[in-house]
């Protein structure tokens, strides 16, 4: 049997090499891929310290840590009603170190502001749904209704005499009020205040007489009689507030529903294998009953979802908010 020429017995002793090269590294790329995380990941929060979305947020990116075995450690940058964050992390380096607790304002803000520095679906890629936080329709005791059907015929049988309040303009609950007096067919006075609390005591005192409220700002009202509670704008009623219908079930609008969510989301072209990673660490986080239970204790339902849940919320989102915003010349 005749040897081979040298060429050929070195071009297949290189293949062999390369062979067993790529069968020694094939552990060693695995090995990098699952070592994510290696160390802490930073959580942007577009909110204060303190607030629900913060807390919220919080008790999350905490059970999310355990999932990934390292710290995630938050960082509130709250202002502009969440475009400074917003603007500051379309920006940040894509390595899976930097996650962002992306408001449903995410998709708003560029409508209602005109000037952003961010574009939602280029500059961010969706990794799961967080959290929903509901609004609650109360009334001031003083107007005397006791449901729905009671309200509506007070606020049609009197147009432009009773005022809504808002924590703000361009707020969810601003945007829901909106959506409410359309879609009911209702003329009333909008009244902006800066924060919900301060909307709330007016209301307490009848200066204003109805407003849309997050759950667990209006059930404390409402178990005290210090407010009625009228319908829930999510799709099921309330654990927090079982007794209340839906919009839907009180006043027979379909499909209305008027929610504020946060989702994880990430810097795009963030490396795939870390968002596999991330989205695993995720469905076992909404997986866990009791992080749910806690949460709806506080009027928040913990969600979490694929990116295309994701996507398809900021698609309805911005299509249903930016007709109101349009529709009523909207500027924050």
């Amino acid at each position: 049997m005749k040897p081979f020429p040298l060429s050929r017995r070195r071009l297949l002793a290189g293949t062999a090499l390369s062979a067993l090269g790529h069968a020694a590294l094939a552990p060693l790329a695995a090995h990098a891929q699952n070592a994510y995380p290696s160390r802490a990941v930073r959580a942007t929060v577009p909110y204060p310290a303190g607030g629900m979305s913060d807390v919220s947020s919080r008790a999350i990116f905490e059970r999310l840590s355990r999932e990934l075995g390292q710290p995630v450690v938050i960082d509130n940058r709250a202002g502009a009603a969440s475009t400074l964050a917003s603007n500051w992390f379309a920006s940040q380096p894509a390595d899976g170190y930097s996650l962002y607790a992306a408001p449903v304002s995410i998709v708003i803000n560029p409508i209602l502001q005109g000037n952003v520095q961010y574009d939602a679906r280029r500059d961010f890629v969706p990794i799961s749904m967080m959290l929903n936080s509901p609004f609650v329709l109360h009334v001031s005791p003083s107007l005397g209704v006791k449901n729905m059907a009671e309200l509506l015929s007070l606020l049609r049988a009197n147009p432009d005499k009773y005022a809504i309040g808002t924590s703000g303009v361009g707020s969810i609950n601003h945007l829901a009020a909106e959506y409410f007096m359309r879609a009911m067919n209702l003329k009333l006075t909008v009244a902006h205040y800066r924060g919900g609390s301060p909307a709330a005591q007016d209301m307490m005192a009848g200066v204003i007489q109805l407003m849309f409220s997050a759950a667990n700002e209006a059930a404390p009202l409402i178990r005290a009689g210090r407010t009625r509670g009228i319908a829930v704008t999510t799709l099921q009623r309330l654990p927090i507030l079982p007794d209340l219908p839906t919009v839907e079930q009180a006043a027979g609008v379909k499909g209305f529903e008027a929610v504020f969510w946060l989702a994880l989301m990430a810097p795009a072209k963030t490396p795939e294998p870390v968002l596999a990673r991330l989205r695993q660490g995720m469905q076992a986080v909404g997986a866990d009953k009791a992080l749910a239970d806690h949460l709806a204790k506080q009027g928040v339902a913990l969600k979490t979802s694929t990116p295309a849940e994701v996507l398809a919320a900021m698609d309805r989102d911005e299509k249903l908010w930016g007709d109101i915003i349009r529709a009523q010349g909207i500027k924050e």
